[in-house]
């Protein structure tokens, strides 16, 4: 039984013998390399990598760069847009005094203003007389609804009233500059026989455009008379304007 499980074995290795010692007398050279074949396809873009970990500082060198040359200048820009007003500045010095100019021509009497008023029958509004009627208002000076005279060409005038009184009077020739009111003159009268009695005044007084004058009197004294023979009456008029 052993004989026969022996024989199979030998002779297995017979024939791989046999083939071995073929194999080294007949094998066939090697092919050569094909050609390369189309290049593939890109492939898919990868996943973003990890931050890596920070340089190393470089080293110094001491090495300065010089400055490079000037470039050309560029194009004018656009304007800007217009800034706030800023505040007035101080005024600057006084300039130097021009020369004097030619002699003007002489003046014609004739184009001259001539403001004039007369103006009767007072009545009291608070403590002002007002003169309700005028004989003469010559370029319309005085004001018949106030009692006031209000200068247009400014220079020097006159001024005059007479009142009738019948009892104690005192007037006051009052004057309004700007925003400046003040009792210029005051003339009073003591009249103890209660009959009609005149008190006048006058004065000559520097104008300028927009002055105003009238006539007033105080709380104490409002005793104004009227007759058919005797009136009251308030005056002024221009007597030569300011020169220039």
């Amino acid at each position: 039984m052993a004989r026969n499980v022996w024989l199979p074995t030998l002779l297995l290795a017979v024939v791989l013998g046999m083939v071995e010692s073929q194999s080294d007398v007949c094998e066939a050279p090697h092919g050569k390399d094909g050609q390369a074949g189309i290049a593939g396809r890109d492939g898919r873009p990868g996943q973003k990598g990890d931050r890596g970990q920070p340089g190393l500082s470089g080293s110094k060198t001491g090495l300065v760069a010089t400055k490079g040359d000037e470039g050309d200048r560029g194009p004018t820009g656009e304007p800007g847009q217009i800034g706030y007003k800023g505040p007035q500045g101080p005024p600057g010095p006084p300039g130097e005094q021009g020369s004097r100019g030619s002699k003007g021509a002489m003046a014609n009497i004739a184009d001259q203003r001539r403001p004039a008023f007369s103006a009767i029958n007072p009545k009291l509004s608070s403590n002002m007389l007002v003169f309700t009627n005028t004989i003469t208002n010559q370029e319309n000076p005085y004001n018949i609804d106030t009692g006031k005279f209000t200068c247009k060409e400014p220079g020097y005038y006159y001024f005059t009233f007479q009142v009738v009184s019948s009892g104690d009077l005192c007037l006051y020739i009052v004057t309004k500059r700007g925003t400046k009111m003040e009792k210029l003159l005051g003339f009073c009268d003591n009249n103890s026989r209660n009959q009609p009695q005149m008190n006048s005044g006058g004065s000559v007084l520097n104008l300028k455009n927009s002055d105003e004058v009238w006539i007033e009197t105080n709380a104490q004294s409002r005793k104004i008379a009227s007759t058919s023979e005797s009136s009251s009456i308030f005056s002024g008029f221009l007597l030569f304007p300011h020169q220039e």
